[in-house]
C-alpha cells in the first residue's frame, strides 16, 4: 500500500513537472522584462494617461482669468394687429416683418481672490501629477524586479526541494530492501517514507507557488514569460553607502516620490481652503456688449437699422447663499487635516520602510556568510553520517535528519540571496533614488545558464 501512494505521487509530481516546463525557452534577462513592461505594463500606462489629463488643469484654470466672448443671433419673424393705438398708423392695422439681431459681448474679471487661488493650485497639481507619474515608474521598476526574482526564488528553491525528495526517495529504496532481510525496524521504514512524502509535497506546493509567480510577472508583460537569466552564486555582497540607516532615513523623508506628492497634496487643500474663503470677497469684472438689430417695417412706420455699444463694470458682492459657503469652507479644512494626517502617516511609513531595508541588507548580508559555512558544515556532516550508518554506528533516522537540516540550510541560502538583491532596490525606492541604471547594475548580477 505504501509502495502505491509513493508511486502516483511520483507520477503526480513528473506531470507537474512537465507543465512547468512546457513554457517556451528563450533566456530573458532583467532588462529585457523591463523593456517590455514599459510597453506593456497595465498600472504604468493608466498613470501616463492620468499625468498627460492632469496636465491640462493649469490651462482649464488660467481660462477663468482670460476674457470670455461670445457671440448671439436671432432671427424673429413679427405678425402685428393693431386695434387701437394713439400713435398714426401708416401700412393698415396689420403688418407682417422680420426682425434680425446679433451681438457680441465680451467679460474679464478685474478681481475674482477664488480664481487667482485655484490658477495657483493647478499648478501645483501639475506639479502633483508628474511627481505622481516619475513615482509610478519607479513602482514598475521595484514591481517587476519584485516579481521576476520571485519567479527565481521559487525555482531555485524548487530544486533545492527536488534534491531533498530524491535523496529522501533514494534512502526510502534502500531502507525498503534492508527491511524486507530485517536489517531495518519497521518505523525506521515508515520514518522514511514520511520524509519523502512531506519533500513531495513541499515540491508540488513550490510549482504551484512558481506557476503564480509567473503569472504574477505576466501581469506586467502581457505575455507569459520564457526562460530566465539567473542570479549568479558569487555577486559582490556590500553594505549601503552612506553607513548609518539614520541617514537613510533623513533621505527618504526628504526625497521620497510618495511623500512628495502628499506634501503636494497638502498644499493643494491649503489653496482650497483660500479659494473657498474667497467666496466670502467681492468680485468685480467687465462687461462690452456690441449689438445690432435690424427691423425691417413696422405698422407704425418704416424699419430700423440700430447699433449699439455698452461697457460696464459689475461688482458683485455675495450676502447671503443658505450657508452653502462657510459649510464648503468648514468641509475644506476638514479635508486639510485629513491629508496632513495621512502625510505624516507616509512619512512613518516611509522612514521605517527605509531603515527596516537597510536592517535586512545588512541581515542578509550576515545571513549568506553564516548560510555558507553551514552548508558546507552540513554536506560533511552527511558524509560523515552515511558512512557510520553502513558501519552501523548511525541509525537511518540520524541520516534523514542531517538530509533534511542540509535541505534547510539550502533553502534558507537561496532566500538570504534574494532578500539582499530585492532590499538593495526597496532601499533606493524608499529614498526616492530607484532608476534604470539600478536594474542595469543588478542586471549585471545575472547569467542566462547556471555555472
Amino acid at each position: 500500500m505504501e509502495n502505491k501512494k509513493i508511486t502516483r505521487a511520483i507520477v503526480s509530481a513528473g506531470f507537474c513537472s512537465v507543465l512547468l516546463c512546457s513554457t517556451q525557452a528563450s533566456a530573458e534577462d532583467l532588462m529585457d522584462v523591463w523593456k517590455v513592461a514599459e510597453e506593456n505594463d497595465t498600472k504604468y500606462l493608466s498613470a501616463y494617461h492620468k499625468f498627460r489629463a492632469d496636465q491640462e488643469i493649469i490651462n482649464l484654470s488660467r481660462a477663468d482669468l482670460l476674457p470670455t466672448i461670445s457671440f448671439q443671433y436671432e432671427h424673429t419673424e413679427t405678425s402685428k394687429t393693431i386695434n387701437e393705438s394713439d400713435n398714426a398708423v401708416f401700412y393698415g392695422n396689420s403688418a407682417d416683418y422680420p426682425t434680425d439681431s446679433y451681438g457680441l459681448t465680451l467679460t474679464q474679471s478685474i478681481f475674482d481672490y477664488s480664481r487667482w487661488q485655484r490658477f495657483d493650485q493647478s499648478k501645483i497639481s501639475a506639479n502633483r501629477a508628474e511627481v505622481e507619474y516619475t513615482l509610478s515608474k519607479q513602482q514598475l521598476l521595484l514591481r517587476l524586479s519584485e516579481s521576476y526574482f520571485l519567479v527565481l526564488e521559487r525555482s531555485d528553491q524548487l530544486r533545492a526541494v527536488a534534491a531533498e525528495k530524491k535523496a529522501m526517495l533514494k534512502h526510502f529504496e534502500v531502507s525498503e530492501k534492508k527491511h524486507k532481510t530485517g536489517l531495518v525496524r519497521t518505523v525506521d521504514l515508515q520514518d522514511a517514507s514520511a520524509r519523502y512524502l512531506n519533500a513531495l509535497s513541499k515540491e508540488i506546493e513550490l510549482q504551484s507557488r512558481l506557476m503564480d509567480s509567473r503569472y504574477a510577472l505576466r501581469e506586467s508583460l502581457g505575455t507569459m514569460p520564457g526562460e530566465l537569466s539567473r542570479l549568479r552564486p558569487d555577486i559582490q555582497l556590500e553594505m549601503p553607502v552612506p553607513s548609518d540607516p539614520e541617514e537613510w532615513v533623513k533621505l527618504a523623508a526628504r526625497h521620497n516620490p510618495e511623500l512628495h506628492a502628499l506634501n503636494l497634496s497638502l498644499d493643494e487643500a491649503d489653496k482650497e481652503v483660500k479659494a473657498l474663503r474667497g467666496g466670502h470677497y467681492p468680485t468685480l469684472d467687465f462687461v462690452l456688449t456690441h449689438g445690432n438689430e435690424v427691423i425691417e417695417g413696422s405698422p407704425f412706420g418704416g424699419g430700423s437699422n440700430i447699433d449699439t455699444t455698452e461697457m460696464s463694470v459689475q461688482l458683485n458682492v455675495p450676502l447671503y447663499s443658505g450657508g452653502k459657503t462657510s459649510a464648503k469652507l468648514r468641509q475644506a479644512i476638514e479635508k486639510r487635516s485629513s491629508v496632513l494626517e495621512d502625510r505624516n502617516d507616509k512619512q512613518r511609513s516611509v522612514e521605517r520602510s527605509a531603515h527596516d531595508a537597510y536592517s535586512r541588507i545588512n541581515e542578509a548580508i550576515v545571513q549568506i556568510g553564516a548560510l555558507d559555512k553551514s552548508l558546507q558544515a552540513q554536506e560533511g556532516r552527511l558524509k560523515s553520517k552515511l558512512a557510520g550508518y553502513r558501519g552501523g554506528q548511525n541509525s537511518l533516522v540520524e541520516v534523514l535528519d542531517v538530509e533534511q537540516d542540509l535541505s534547510d540550510a539550502r533553502q534558507a541560502l537561496i532566500k538570504a540571496r534574494y532578500d539582499y538583491v530585492l532590499n538593495v532596490l526597496r532601499l533606493k525606492f524608499s529614498v526616492g533614488a530607484l532608476q534604470e541604471d539600478d536594474l542595469s547594475a543588478i542586471n549585471g548580477w545575472l547569467v542566462s545558464h547556471e555555472s
